[in-house]
């Protein structure tokens, strides 16, 4: 399998919302109390946007790591384990099942009021916490919200930066938390990052070409150890490129075009479905560098 994407020329989306989004997100830090930021579990590092570092600079913060069910559970201690020794706190869950997210408020609440006492405030806040929720698009901001919500305010679209404005949003128990628009950084470090986001669907995937995630996340699976069974895709082994890979799924699943041409099109489609559907089993992509 292909081991170098750098060939490939960076598509340099980043649409002209999001400028206005991180003014709006700067505007609003002043007003809070907490950051969470919502990463993708299967991707932690990848789906940080480094910009939040310095925008909430001084502000206590919570990483949460979205879609942990669709993770392996070994890749979900490892990071874990990880975010302890640097002291990051980092939680797990899956933001479809509102069961999982009972305790956050109170946790949320704690690790305000901690960070309080450790500054020395004495005197009792008199104004509901003011709690922000940000990340990269489509990792599943406005689904958690809803959740959290029971008047289910916050609009969840399938496309990347649905939301485009701030919402302050009342959760009770003294909490309200400010919605935001799903912000993309303006300088992706290489090709390979890119192709991950697109993979997971945080970037515009009609900007890259469904061919090339899916030659990606092939050689992801591959380069993981992954004891995957090819045969799914009427394979023997792992694929030697891209091109075979989608020519044995159209083959398989009986994708054609007129005249009997194969649809790999189709069939890059598919494939990648299958991953971001869970039914490849649950996968890490990417875990800790110390």
């Amino acid at each position: 399998m292909k081991d170098d994407f750098s060939s490939y020329a960076l598509s340099g989306w980043f649409p002209g919302h999001m400028h206005k989004a991180r003014k709006q997100l700067q505007d609003a830090l002043k007003l809070i109390d907490l950051a969470v930021e919502l990463v993708d579990a299967r991707a932690p590092m990848s789906t940080r946007n480094p910009q939040l570092a310095a925008l909430l600079s001084g502000k206590p913060r919570v990483v949460l790591a979205n879609k942990a069910d669709l993770a392996s559970p070994a890749g979900n201690r490892a990071w874990m384990d990880f975010c302890q020794e640097k002291g990051v706190s980092i939680q797990f869950l899956d933001a479809r099942k509102p069961g999982s997210l009972k305790a956050l408020t109170t946790s949320w609440r704690n690790c305000v009021m901690e960070a309080r006492a450790a500054k020395g405030a004495t005197r009792p806040l008199v104004r509901p916490i003011r709690i922000i929720i940000a990340g990269v698009p489509n990792v599943g901001k406005s689904t958690l919200v809803n959740h959290l919500n029971d008047h289910n305010t916050a609009q969840v679209g399938a496309k990347p930066g649905v939301t485009r404005t701030n919402q302050w949003i009342p959760l009770g128990n003294g909490i309200e938390l400010l919605d935001t628009p799903g912000i993309l950084w303006p300088s992706i470090k290489d090709k390979k990052h890119e192709l991950m986001l697109a993979l997971l669907d945080i970037m515009n995937n009609e900007v890259i070409s469904r061919e090339l995630i899916a030659d990606f996340l092939a050689w992801k699976l591959e380069n993981l150890n992954i004891n995957f069974d090819w045969n799914t895709y009427g394979l023997t082994q792992a694929p030697d490129n891209g091109d075979q890979l989608l020519e044995a799924i159209a083959k398989k699943r009986g994708y054609l075009l007129s005249g009997g041409k194969l649809d790999t099109e189709r069939a890059a489609f598919s494939f990648i479905k299958d991953f971001r559907d869970g039914k490849m089993g649950r996968i890490t992509l990417e875990l800790p560098q110390c």
